[in-house]
């Protein structure tokens, strides 16, 4: 019996985990779309964005490696509109070899830590390339997959609870 109770209370804790994870903001909001998404050396990237943290400048770059950042061929830093939105507008170096590159968009806190980042696959050059539209999780938004969890964490909760009260 005591089994059983440590097992409901576990799965209790995660459930609760999942869902304060979902109203703390657990979801990334940073989003950004370019305009062109490809072009050659010297051509102007016209970058649009929604989500980000008023009062906190947004640095927009383009990158070798849009997931870290690493990489960095050129960068403006914006500050966002009070609804989260912002505007830019980066220049290709003249100097930029052909290939695939990102344009990412980051917020950092105070410290330097990265609170969100988004980006977009940029082709400089020739070749037809697909290019992923976004570094972020693959897949469906985290909020969906959070509520996703919460459901099946609450169905196993419903079946432990039934199972407890059979016996």
């Amino acid at each position: 019996m005591a089994r059983r109770i440590i097992v409901v209370l576990v799965l209790a804790a995660l459930f609760l985990l999942s869902v304060s994870t979902a109203l703390a903001g657990g979801e990334t909001t940073l989003r950004i779309s370019i305009s062109p998404i490809n072009g050659d050396p010297g051509t102007d990237i016209a970058v649009t964005g929604t989500g980000a943290k008023a009062g906190i400048p947004v640095k927009v770059m383009i990158v070798t490696n849009g997931d870290t950042g690493e990489g960095a061929i050129a960068e403006v830093t914006v500050d966002p509109a009070d609804d989260g939105t912002f505007s830019a507008t980066i220049v290709v170096p003249d100097d930029t070899a052909d290939g695939s590159y990102a344009v990412r968009a980051e917020q950092r806190n105070e410290g330097g830590g990265l609170i969100h980042y988004w980006w977009v696959g940029f082709q400089v050059g020739g070749g037809d390339v697909l290019l992923p539209e976004t570094g972020t999780l693959p897949g469906t938004s985290i909020t969906v997959t959070v509520a996703l969890a919460a459901l099946l964490v609450a169905g196993l909760i419903a079946q432990g609870v039934r199972r407890a009260l059979r016996r």
